[in-house]
């Protein structure tokens, strides 16, 4: 298997790895044991790591590695706040031509968060601007960990996701805008209590 190819599967697993919270928040992260259970050499997760890095999907730290990102109260609510930005700017002038029937239908028993993940995809390929697709993705991919803390927070928030794919899925899309701001303002209302199910246990920080 060549370098490159190497890299691009070790990045890939372990992209997913810290999406699905396999890592508990602010837990280093080392290369050394990824690379034995990657089967990969210590030099591409290292490289996997510092794209992750650059994708601010872990954190890093001069001399003392890299880990799993700790989002408190304040970063919730910048994150929330942030993400209804872009989804409404993506509904402003939805496109024509609809996103993949794959992507807005999901899979059955998809859990909560990859059904957000989904939606949100789908209403950033409602742009034709692909900065505000690539930033949508982006905040997909880093939120992906939060989702869970936030279904247990509060789970009103799966019946609010079935109705905004529902006004996707018939393109009311003035509906579905005011459903992502109310969505929104209520997750940064609960803000405070999803960051409380994700404080990192300090017994477990290296």
């Amino acid at each position: 298997m060549s370098p490159g190819t190497t890299m691009e599967r070790v990045y890939l697993e372990l992209k997913a790895r810290i999406m699905s919270g396999q890592f508990a928040a602010g837990v280093r992260i080392d290369p050394v044991v990824i690379a034995r259970e990657l089967a990969a050499s210590a030099t591409p997760v290292r490289d996997a790591l510092h794209r992750l890095s650059g994708e601010r999907l872990v954190d890093s730290w001069h001399q003392d590695g890299f880990r799993q990102p700790v989002q408190n109260e304040s970063d919730l609510r910048d994150s929330y706040s942030w993400s209804q930005v872009l989804l409404v700017l993506a509904l402003r002038s939805p496109a024509a031509a609809s996103p993949p029937e794959a992507l807005v239908s999901g899979v059955a028993g998809e859990d909560y968060p990859a059904r957000l993940g989904r939606l949100f995809r789908a209403i950033g390929l409602q742009s034709d601007n692909r900065e505000l697709r690539l930033a949508i993705g982006n905040l997909v991919d880093r939120t992906h960990f939060v989702r869970g803390a936030e279904a247990e927070a509060d789970p009103g928030c799966i019946d609010a996701l079935a109705a905004m794919e529902g006004d996707f899925q018939c393109g009311r899309w003035r509906e579905l805008r005011a459903g992502v701001v109310r969505f929104h303002r209520r997750r940064i209302a609960t803000a405070g209590t999803v960051a409380l199910r994700l404080r990192p246990d300090n017994r477990q920080l290296g």
